[in-house]
């Protein structure tokens, strides 16, 4: 990551570095920006985002700002009665740890939410609460099985409690009407100028096609791109169906080819997989049982063997392979099936999350080039790690818990990205929590002093250099955009961000207090 005091830019890229060769090529048109001592770095890369989910959360039924029972009461009272003609109220970002036993109950949203259909999903997308209207319309019943790869939670006496975790989720989301195309296309553009405020240049869509409740958006980037409207760079990862074979490799490689060569922002080069869940809902796939739950192990999505078939089909075809794995097991699962792989032309295969990890698969992911696709900010003791997550990991998961600094030593490539919504995705805010292993103190989610000044295994904490190279030329490189974008250097696009403080020289413990001043997209300030 070169450091410099002069940038020329001509055309929306990079001309010259250094007070020297700027000079040179200064005419009497040029335009100069004196920084007046402010600091500009490359434009922060997302490895990991959502941003259709973000953007449409924006305008629907909004509870990721706030963290707090009768806060989450009042915002879906206010919703529901501001939006009488919607057929459904649509929205989520809740947190389990405001509700009594983790999880909220449907008799609490049919009290909100008496008229219609009501689903709501989790922070971390993994569930969604619904009301007695929501499962009455998706058939749901008492007796309804669970699907494979999900779980209708129940309360003692069997009755479905409104609580729908992993695949379970999509019985209701079938049943949604689906989202108008135009908007989808304005919450991607809202969500597009939002990650641009907070220095967002580029990013990895971690979700395109029909996933996670939401319509394909291959056609929307497409469209977007083709206009010059998408101003930022994105690599779309394409969706895995894991009820389809292997053919479905072939529409996949139409999708990336379609757009290879063509000077667009929007490429697809990556594929991306869900083998497991969360700890929160016991769906992430442990080496050993949840503690205290001993035959609780999760869920691997994928057969281990089905997922070595799967990876090495996608690499043999050129692919990128994006593998969410939360549990020690999925991550071990991943990397069996990423040693098969050859990787001989430059793959950037990932491992996303990262929640837990054993000593000697860290050595491994060193040993085969894998891309640890970290997402820094939940590495706290805020009131969700330790009252939903922590009481259900042995004493050796929780000391092997996003070990990034393990990783960082090891020289495992990392990645940073956000996974909003599930998580903010303020750059500066992740690079805090890295570092410090503590809450920033704007987040709403930990306004406690616990999470603010007790730090999260201090040890597996990383410096403020290796924080910023992961959001910067780490996950540029993991969303196979380093040509483009993630430093300063000449040829690379002018995508580039000015902050009110230098945060290689700032106190550690007031990273996330860092402003962005001014967002430069290809020279254009945005």
């Amino acid at each position: 990551m070169p450091v410099t005091d002069s940038v020329a830019i001509a055309d929306g890229r990079i001309i010259a570095l250094g007070e020297d060769d700027v000079s040179s090529v200064r005419g009497e048109h040029t335009e100069v920006l004196d920084l007046g001592g402010a600091t500009m770095l490359p434009g922060f890369v997302d490895a990991h985002i959502h941003p259709v989910m973000g953007g449409l959360r924006r305008v629907q039924c909004d509870l990721s700002e706030l963290h707090d029972l009768c806060a989450y009461r009042d915002r879906i009272s206010d919703y529901a009665a501001t939006h009488p003609e919607a057929p459904w109220v649509l929205g989520g970002g809740w947190y389990g740890d405001v509700f009594d036993g983790g999880f909220p109950d449907r008799r609490e949203l049919d009290s909100l939410v008496p008229d219609r259909p009501a689903a709501l999903g989790s922070h971390d997308g993994h569930g969604v609460w619904v009301n007695s209207a929501a499962l009455a319309a998706a058939g749901i019943t008492d007796e309804t099985p669970d699907p494979p790869g999900g779980h209708i939670l129940r309360d003692a006496e069997g009755v479905a409690t409104g609580m729908l975790v992993e695949s379970a989720a999509d019985l209701v989301y079938d049943v949604i009407p689906p989202v108008e195309p135009g908007e989808v296309r304005a919450a991607l553009l809202d969500a597009q100028s939002y990650l641009h405020s907070l220095g967002v240049v580029a990013w990895q869509d971690a979700a395109v096609g029909e996933a996670l409740g939401l319509p394909d958006c291959y056609d929307l980037y497409c469209e977007l791109a083709e206009s010059g409207a998408l101003t930022a760079r994105v690599t779309g990862d394409l969706w895995w169906y894991p009820d389809r074979d292997l053919d479905q490799i072939e529409s996949m490689t139409k999708r990336r080819d379609a757009l290879s060569d063509n000077g667009l922002t929007f490429s697809a080069t990556a594929v991306k997989i869900i083998q497991d869940g969360v700890c929160e809902n016991f769906t992430a796939a442990l080496t050993r049982s949840y503690h205290q739950h001993p035959h609780e192990h999760g869920m691997s999505f994928i057969e281990p063997q089905q997922l070595r078939r799967v990876v090495a089909a996608l690499d043999t075809a050129g692919f990128d392979v994006h593998l969410h794995a939360v549990g020690d097991r999925a991550v071990r699962e991943s990397l069996d099936a990423f040693s098969d792989t050859a990787n001989a032309d430059d793959r950037r295969h990932q491992i996303a999350h990262i929640d837990l990890i054993t000593p000697e698969d860290v050595a491994r992911m060193r040993d085969t080039g894998v891309i640890a696709n970290i997402q820094p900010l939940w590495a706290r003791e805020d009131p969700v790690l330790v009252e939903t997550k922590l009481p259900f990991l042995d004493e050796d998961h929780q000391n092997w818990h996003f070990a990034f600094g393990s990783l960082a030593e090891a020289g495992v490539p990392l990645a940073m990205g956000s996974d909003w919504p599930v998580s903010s995705p303020d750059p500066l805010w992740g690079v805090h929590t890295a570092v410090n292993r503590t809450a920033p103190a704007g987040d709403p989610h930990a306004q406690d002093e616990h999470s603010q000044t007790v730090p999260l295994l201090a040890e597996q904490g990383i410096d403020i250099d290796a924080a910023l190279h992961a959001y910067t030329i780490g996950a540029a490189r993991a969303a196979r955009l380093d040509e483009f974008c993630g430093s300063i250097e000449v040829g690379k696009d002018a995508s580039l961000v000015v902050l009110d403080a230098d945060p290689m020289t700032a106190d550690p413990r007031h990273l996330s207090d860092i402003r962005v001043r001014e967002v430069f997209v290809r020279g254009v300030r945005v």
